[in-house]
């Protein structure tokens, strides 16, 4: 099941401005009752790195290790239940060009019949996630020389959860259950990564 939607926050089991006002600095528009948590799963060897003055093979070993965790919280917490993937404050095309280094992703637009500069959502389930996990974890590395995407949100339909991917090859958790992001920090495949708590906006 993959689908392209453009209704974004009708698919959420949060309210998304809120969630944006939330963990921007200067909107002092969120709602108080409503504490975010978070989580940045980063790696030592490319920790405060320029990406582009790495070697390919500390990229591709970095990308290896997300790819096997973003696959081990989507599989652990899925609930056979879809997944949402915007970007993550700005909806933006999802490309401006061809790009050789996602075909996967490009073929999937092109076989639905959809542009390349279609602004919304997909809405995978797991087999879905993990098929397309290393294209969609690449996506803002690759794209973040050549435009302004920074991140990409894969939110669960029900559970307050969202895996945030990030230019920076970091894997992001957020939620409003803070028990919830304990558990799932907590799991083996991520002991090898540095886990720095996010600042709370309480």
């Amino acid at each position: 099941m993959i689908k392209f939607e453009k209704n974004i926050s009708q698919l959420l089991p949060y309210n998304r401005t809120n969630y944006i006002a939330y963990f921007n600095d200067e909107d002092d528009t969120f709602d108080r009752n409503v504490i975010w948590y978070g989580v940045s799963l980063q790696q030592a060897d490319i920790k405060d790195q320029k990406l582009y003055q790495v070697s390919e093979q500390i990229v591709v070993n970095s990308v290896n290790r997300l790819e096997n965790a973003f696959k081990e919280i989507v599989s652990e917490f899925d609930q056979g239940l879809p997944w949402v993937i915007n970007h993550d404050d700005k909806d933006l095309p999802w490309f401006n060009t061809e790009n050789k280094r996602m075909p996967q992703l490009q073929n999937l637009f092109k076989q639905n019949d959809i542009p390349i500069s279609f602004i919304g959502c997909l809405v995978f389930n797991k087999e879905d996630v993990v098929n397309f996990a290393r294209e969609l974890i690449t996506y803002p590395y690759d794209l973040l020389s050549k435009i302004s995407y920074k991140t990409l949100d894969i939110s669960h339909t029900k559970l307050p959860l969202i895996l945030k991917l990030t230019g920076h090859l970091t894997l992001d958790i957020v939620s409003t259950d803070k028990a919830l992001l304990t558990k799932i920090s907590h799991l083996d495949k991520l002991d090898s990564f540095l886990k720095i708590p996010y600042r709370s906006r309480e």
